[in-house]
């Protein structure tokens, strides 16, 4: 009595169901599989279990995770050899009262792709896509702490990923167990851990840099991020209309025509030097009338369309520029923003308007790097007392002899 795992991939001759390759201790090797007596990874596809009952093949469509269809290729061969002994197998029963956890977490994701941003709905579903792959629970109320342990055990180890990055998607994870009125699982200590960095800014001399192998363009996206404190997506939707010349100040508004909203659907104006607006007006002079046009977006793409490639242009300015390019990044410019008012007396407050924060957290980590200079001059100070000047003038003579 057997119990097969094939794989579904694609081939040049279409898609086939090939044996999967198991390791030394039996069980699959993910991806790997046999096609044509050779072995091949194949990420692509999904697990099925292959037996047979009088003669005919059945087939089960068990997930695209091999540790999941391994655990059910045990299960059924268990259910085949209790019934070869003429024992009773009773399939689980589905309670009327239990959500399928995959029905659930569509539901979530198409409110969640409903009520927020394209990008948030992509880290959810990624994050519960996972998920699934690592926990072979029918219904949310089944989940319990030892899955979510070895949700984080599987994004450290299989899918390779970054601290922070394996707690942000954790947290969706509780997110959505939460709005399946599922209780709490686990404690402070079982979410996973991060080291946080301190807040980077750009220094005067990487802009510089920067901004000799820049593009007329770039250099006034740059600009506008820098004194701006926008957001990526909110430069990308800012238009002529929202740059207030006269009163010094650019809003940030709802565009139901891009079908975008700000951040937690909260608009705002930010203030912004002369410097800005005088270096806006010049741009605006060497772009065709139509995407110099009040409604047209201030940096987009020549067809008029959001630039969505900010990020990627970064990078390759950065690398154009002899400099690294993973020290650049979009958001740093909001940082330095943050940085560089705070350094010239601007309070928390302020601040945290101008850059839309709804949290003093969450402004108040960029207070250390200002206040860096501040902080030295202090600690220099500190030193050169009354109190230390005999240790000054007996360091500065010559050293005893041994």
């Amino acid at each position: 009595m057997e119990v097969n795992v094939t794989k579904r991939i694609k081939t040049p001759q279409g898609k086939r169901y090939c044996p999967v390759v198991a390791n030394g201790s039996g069980r699959i090797k993910p991806d790997w599989v046999i096609v044509d007596g050779e072995h091949q990874k194949h990420r692509e596809g999904s697990y099925y279990l292959e037996w047979r009952e009088k003669g005919q093949r059945k087939r089960l469509s068990v997930g695209n995770d091999a540790t999941v269809a391994f655990n059910s290729q045990i299960r059924k061969l268990k259910e085949l050899e209790a019934r070869a002994q003429g024992l009773e197998v009773q399939a689980p029963k589905e309670d009327p009262t239990q959500y399928p956890l995959r029905s659930a977490i569509a539901d979530f994701l198409e409110e969640i792709k409903l009520s927020r941003q394209e990008k948030t709905h992509v880290g959810y579903r990624t994050s519960l896509t996972y998920f699934l792959q690592s926990c072979d629970k029918r219904c949310s109320e089944d989940v319990e702490r030892i899955d979510l342990l070895r949700y984080a055990v599987f994004l450290r180890e299989k899918k390779k990923l970054a601290p922070r990055t394996v707690h942000n998607k954790f947290a969706c994870v509780l997110t959505f167990l939460e709005s399946q009125g599922v209780p709490k699982l686990v404690g402070k200590n079982d979410k996973p851990r991060f080291v946080e960095t301190e807040v980077e800014i750009y220094e005067d001399d990487q802009l510089t840099n920067l901004y000799a192998v820049c593009s007329l363009y770039h250099r006034m996206l740059y600009d506008f991020l820098l004194m701006s404190g926008f957001r990526e997506q909110e430069a990308m939707y800012v238009t002529w209309d929202n740059v207030r010349f006269r009163a010094n100040v650019i809003e940030m508004r709802w565009k139901p025509q891009f079908d975008w909203s700000p951040k937690a659907y909260k608009e705002r104006e930010v203030p912004v030097p002369d410097e800005l607006l005088k270096a806006l007006e010049v741009y605006r002079k060497t772009l065709p009338t139509k995407r110099a046009a009040p409604s047209a977006l201030v940096f987009s793409t020549k067809s008029g369309k959001p630039d969505t490639h900010m990020i990627r242009a970064l990078k390759r300015n950065a690398n154009r520029a002899g400099m690294a390019p993973g020290d650049f990044w979009l958001h740093k410019f909001r940082a330095t923003f943050a940085t560089t008012h705070l350094r010239a007396g601007v309070d928390l407050k302020t601040v945290m308007a101008w850059m839309g924060q709804t949290t003093m957290d969450s402004i108040i980590r960029y207070l250390k790097p200002a206040r860096r200079d501040e902080v030295i001059h202090k600690v220099n100070s500190s030193f050169t007392g009354p109190t230390f000047a005999n240790r000054k003038r007996v360091a500065e003579q010559p050293p005893a002899a041994a």
